[in-house]
């Protein structure tokens, strides 16, 4: 369900819609269960002094076991296996699911790294999770829907005083980076570019994300455009990467 005072009018040609904004909140997460990926790469944003949680794929009878290193700033409030017991279901196969919760104090970018392996073994672990945790200021306010890639192109009826967030992947290691017009009647509150890893370099095929809270100013239709390029290509390109007509009352 849609915040108040705001309705998705139109969105991309794949189908999808723009989401609620509940991953601007005090909890939120992945759910990622896919065997066959060996590396995840995930972001997530909630609010300072909230938690992030991730769920993985799990079998303790087969001896793998998550471990997750934390930064400064982050602690693991709980680890919690869903599924057979391995003393009640001792056979090899009897898996099922651990939810891994992370709370962060203060605002700031952080990443959460997790391996899962047979700690006895020096190979290389069988998954590796990269979480990227963005805690939010509590004192912006939580926008009303948020929009990505899969939204483009869209459209947003919306009244006049809301807010909205535009969520792209942005990877300025590869020298792409994105180029934002707001039209007439918007205001860019801040923007934020979430970085693969704090305190370090962003790593080329890591890709982090860019937001950018917007607040409807005025009546009337306006809109939202991006484009994803070279700095050097940026201002001779002419096709939008990403565009959102915005109309508002």
């Amino acid at each position: 369900m849609l915040a108040a005072g705001l309705t998705l009018v139109a969105c991309g040609g794949s189908g999808s819609s723009a989401s609620p904004a509940q991953n601007f909140g005090m909890s939120a997460g992945w759910v990622d269960t896919n065997g066959t990926e060996k590396t995840v790469v995930r972001s997530v944003s909630i609010r300072a002094g909230g938690e992030a949680y991730i769920v993985e794929s799990d079998n303790p009878t087969t001896g793998y076991q998550w471990h997750f290193a934390v930064p400064p700033g982050v602690s693991q409030v709980s680890s919690e296996f869903s599924g057979p017991s391995p003393s009640a279901s001792p056979l090899v196969g009897a898996g099922g699911t651990r939810t891994i919760t992370f709370r962060v104090q203060q605002p700031g970018t952080y990443t959460v790294v997790g391996t899962y392996a047979r700690p006895w073994e020096s190979k290389q672990p069988a998954k590796t999770v990269r979480l990227h945790i963005y805690a939010n200021p509590a004192s912006w306010p939580a926008p009303g829907i948020v929009f990505t890639e899969k939204d483009s192109p869209g459209a947003l009826g919306t009244d006049v005083g809301s807010t909205f967030v535009v969520d792209l992947i942005e990877n300025p290691s590869t020298g792409y980076t994105w180029t934002m017009k707001l039209g007439p009647g918007l205001t860019l509150l801040h923007d934020q570019v979430v970085t693969p890893v704090q305190g370090s370099p962003a790593m080329a095929g890591v890709p982090g994300q860019h937001l950018w809270f917007i607040k409807v100013e005025k009546a009337g239709t306006t809109a939202v455009t991006g484009i994803y390029a070279l700095p050097a290509d940026a201002a001779t390109k002419n096709a939008a990467d990403f565009s959102l007509t915005v109309t508002a009352k």
